[in-house]
């Protein structure tokens, strides 16, 4: 298994696509949600609602982290 390069390890072009991937993930991420609490009809108790909502938000704030970082990256490389 290819293990997943760090930010500082990519190139300038690396960086783009991995940007616009996380980006995409995150997007999935929102929109799954969304969909899963707030248009499906399924009953989910208050325990599995909590759980899930704690779950997304720790993806969402991966995804910003690697996002925010990934920036920062190409930013100091634009200089």
């Amino acid at each position: 298994m290819k293990k997943k390069k760090l930010p500082e390890e990519m190139t300038t072009e690396e960086l783009k696509k991995e940007l616009k991937h996380t980006n995409e993930c995150l997007l999935d991420e929102e929109e799954v949600h969304a969909f899963t609490l707030n248009r499906a009809s399924i009953h989910i108790g208050g325990v599995e609602a909590q759980a899930m909502q704690e779950e997304h938000e720790r993806k969402c704030n991966e995804y910003r982290e690697r996002i925010e970082q990934i920036e920062q990256l190409l930013n100091e490389r634009a200089r």
